[in-house]
């Protein structure tokens, strides 16, 4: 996708990486967002970004215009996980592997599984970690998907740190920190597609009762 009025290279090649389209008012939908990529559509209330990958699709408002723009509206906003909510038992399980990990953090991946068409925790290999910090390869065997990264503080608070921050750089996916600093587990959560952090719904509304 390119645009003509664009006279250098450089900005043909952004433009063509992540584009902003117009949400149409009277003709058919925008076609799905390039899998794995991000692109932002103005409507008529402000500027949305949207995504998709395999297993997770998004539309979210990243700005809101002060002025009514001649654009379409949107029917549908929010974060989809495409094959369904997760089964609770996996974040029952999660809770427990982290709650039994205390003091020190513990991390998890929780994937979709091409093969066996079924969401699974996935364990990776942890390379270092103690009370105060977890590092570990987010590289997925074949047949894996991710979907939600998660990784626990312990007896401390669950909040993204500026490690965190840093190693979400990169990929499309739900990121979650647990936290087991009083007798009722607790999260946060937040939305990472290509380095752009989003608003996310509380962790548990993810999942579902089999």
């Amino acid at each position: 996708m390119t645009a003509a009025y664009l006279t250098n290279t450089r900005d043909r090649i952004v433009f063509g990486e992540t584009p902003t389209l117009m949400q149409p008012v009277f003709g058919e939908s925008l076609p799905p967002p390039e899998l794995g990529k991000h692109r932002f559509v103005v409507g008529r209330d402000g500027l949305y970004m949207e995504a998709q990958n395999p297993v997770i699709a998004v539309r979210q408002r990243v700005a809101k215009a002060s002025v009514r723009l001649p654009y379409g509206e949107f029917d549908k906003c929010g974060i989809q996980l495409l094959n369904g909510k997760i089964p609770y038992a996996i974040l029952g399980e999660a809770l427990m592997k982290a709650h039994n990990a205390c003091p020190n953090e513990w991390a998890g991946l929780i994937v979709w599984d091409r093969n066996e068409h079924n969401y699974r925790l996935y364990e990776p290999p942890v390379l270092s970690g103690s009370s105060g910090h977890i590092c570990y390869r987010n590289i997925l065997p074949d047949g894996m998907e991710l979907v939600v990264d998660l990784h626990s503080h312990g007896f401390f608070e669950a909040f993204f740190s500026e490690t965190d921050d840093q190693s979400d750089l990169d990929g499309f996916y739900i990121a979650g920190v647990l936290s087991h600093r009083s007798a009722i587990p607790s999260s946060v959560s937040r939305l990472v597609v290509n380095g752009h952090f989003l608003k996310c719904p509380p962790l548990q509304l993810f999942f579902a009762y089999d």
